[in-house]
């Protein structure tokens, strides 16, 4: 990360520096999933780590979505990256099975989202 030197941290030169307008959408977009499955999903990816495809299909069945399949979970994780961006939740095959994280981009958007929506936080 860049050292910003003691005579700009004010907050604009911040904010200048650092808030990129399409995170603000991406972040409304996070806090817009209404599907109950998706957001299960989200924070079930929510850690940072590498989660295969088929414990993401026994979560989801525990959660009451028996529908759930590896052909459904391909599907909304397409879903999700078409809707949100084409790298915010990353594929990986390891040992001839897929895996599955949010990009380390945008777990701490994905979070400040969630909280914000479970606790009701206003800001500002």
């Amino acid at each position: 990360m860049d050292k910003i030197p003691e005579y700009q941290t004010d907050k604009s030169s911040i904010i200048k520096k650092y808030y990129k307008p399409n995170y603000s959408i991406l972040f409304n977009k996070i806090k817009g999933i209404q599907t109950p499955v998706k957001n299960d999903l989200i924070i079930a990816l929510m850690d940072g780590t590498w989660h295969s495809e088929s414990n993401l299909v026994r979560l989801a069945k525990r959660q009451q979505y028996r529908y759930m399949g590896i052909v459904t979970l391909g599907t909304m994780i397409n879903s999700l990256n078409q809707l949100l961006k084409s790298n915010y939740v990353e594929k990986q095959i390891i040992n001839s099975e897929m895996y599955y994280k949010i990009s380390d981009n945008y777990i701490g958007l994905t979070r400040a989202a969630y909280n914000r929506n479970r606790f009701n936080l206003k800001l500002g």
